[in-house]
């Protein structure tokens, strides 16, 4: 099943993320939606790079972008990612840890998440993750 394998992306990358793998917030292939790429497309760094292209700096800017009708090549990655069952809006809401759904899951005290942390980031995906399971 396509989406089990966007659940299973998710529980790799939080893995990642809690072992220490290379993290950058600010870097198209480290920070939290390349990474998950990475696993949920088995890609290196430097092919998520390339199929970005560079011609904007953050993943919310390509997702804030994306026009299903264009048919440029930046669409083609997210038509990619939403036949795993991710949204233009999950990787909006995945590089700034927004997602109200996965958010208000977590207790008062902890649903501030601090987008560029990987401890926050992995607790983030693995919520995902869970979510993602119970509707599965």
């Amino acid at each position: 099943m396509i989406k089990n394998k966007l659940i299973k992306a998710l529980h790799k990358t939080a893995d990642d993320l809690d072992n220490g793998c290379q993290y950058e917030w600010g870097h198209m292939a480290r920070c939290n939606a390349g990474c998950l790429v990475q696993n949920l497309m088995e890609k290196s760094q430097t092919e998520v790079v390339e199929m970005v292209n560079g011609h904007l700096d953050e993943w919310t800017e390509y997702a804030d972008a994306y026009c299903k009708g264009t048919h440029q090549f930046i669409d083609d990655l997210f038509l990619e990612l939403e036949t795993y069952g991710l949204s233009h809006k999950d990787v909006l809401h995945l590089e700034y840890l927004s997602d109200p759904k996965i958010t208000r899951t977590f207790p008062k005290e902890s649903r501030y998440l601090q987008r560029n942390n990987p401890n926050h980031v992995s607790k983030y995906m693995r919520r995902f993750a869970e979510q993602l399971e119970t509707i599965s």
